[in-house]
């Protein structure tokens, strides 16, 4: 197994999935090897890893933290015969499901904890620098030590992750939760329509600019399509609306969402600008 493991290694390395310590690299473990991939911050194990030597020798490796995926075999690709090829799909299909089941029990995992720890802060300050410099109130934010901490849940209330604000703005999401087609809830108004924004803040000053309507945040563009979907499938007859920032990376994303639910777009006139930054222009000019 000594040539097959240098391999491997070098394939890890070709691909920039390189281990800290490369003697966790081993065939026909029981489980999927987690590890530290160098370069990640210490403690990390966003590395994985899967291989069989009966038969093909042959296996996966990836990164959680990039999402990438790669597959070794000791052939060739040229020289693999249709029975190869079959080995090998099985041996990927098996690598996926255990992939899927891991990352089922971290989500899991980690929406208890961010669960018990959200259920236990009190409410944020209205003082808090992030909320002042923004002029938003906190609506469903919380507060631990200098830190928002704001919900990421489904629209039965589960919460899935957390999201913590700095007072500089610093956004960091919690480790091992789920985010894709969740949503920070920021105000809920029965019957009106609902704003389907990025973040936090802008959500929060949609709220206050539009105090008739439902306001809910995507964490951040790429997952305003998601969002939408899951809203759709939530309420099949409300009007939504993509309240997206004017740079093109929310502009693309948002017009994704409102063409995939048939729903209404909404963009700042402002180049570069987004919900807050109106909001705020509104509150100097007095117009609020």
């Amino acid at each position: 197994m000594t040539d097959y493991i240098r391999e491997v290694l070098g394939d890890m390395a070709s691909c920039g999935i390189v281990p800290s310590d490369p003697s966790v690299i081993q065939f026909d473990t029981a489980t999927m090897i987690r590890f530290r991939v160098a370069g990640d911050k210490p403690g990390t194990l966003n590395g994985f890893c899967r291989l069989f030597s009966d038969g093909l020798p042959a296996g996966a490796f990836g990164s959680w933290k990039t999402g990438s995926q790669h597959v070794w075999c000791a052939k060739k690709q040229a020289d693999l015969t249709a029975a190869d090829a079959a080995a090998i799909h099985a041996r990927l299909e098996a690598v996926k499901r255990e992939r899927e089941a891991e990352q089922v029990r971290q989500h899991q995992q980690t929406s208890e904890v961010a669960t018990e720890r959200f259920r236990g802060l009190q409410e944020a300050s209205p003082d808090h620098g992030y909320l002042a410099r923004k002029r938003i109130p906190a609506f469903t934010a919380r507060q631990e030590k200098g830190l928002l901490v704001l919900p990421i849940q489904d629209f039965d209330g589960q919460i899935h992750s957390l999201q913590t604000i700095a007072a500089n703005g610093r956004k960091m999401l919690l480790k091992g939760g789920a985010k894709r087609g969740f949503h920070i809830p920021i105000r809920d108004s029965g019957d009106g329509r609902l704003l389907v924004c990025e973040g936090f803040a802008t959500g929060a000053s949609l709220a206050l600019m539009f105090p008739e309507d439902g306001v809910i945040a995507a964490i951040d563009a790429g997952n305003m399509p998601p969002v939408a979907k899951a809203a759709r499938e939530q309420f099949p007859e409300r009007e939504i609306v993509l309240a997206g920032d004017n740079d093109p990376t929310g502009v693309r994303f948002a017009n994704k969402a409102a063409w995939d639910i048939q729903g209404r777009l909404m963009i700042p006139s402002i180049p570069g600008a987004d919900w807050n930054d109106i909001f705020v222009m509104e509150v100097a000019n007095g117009s609020r």
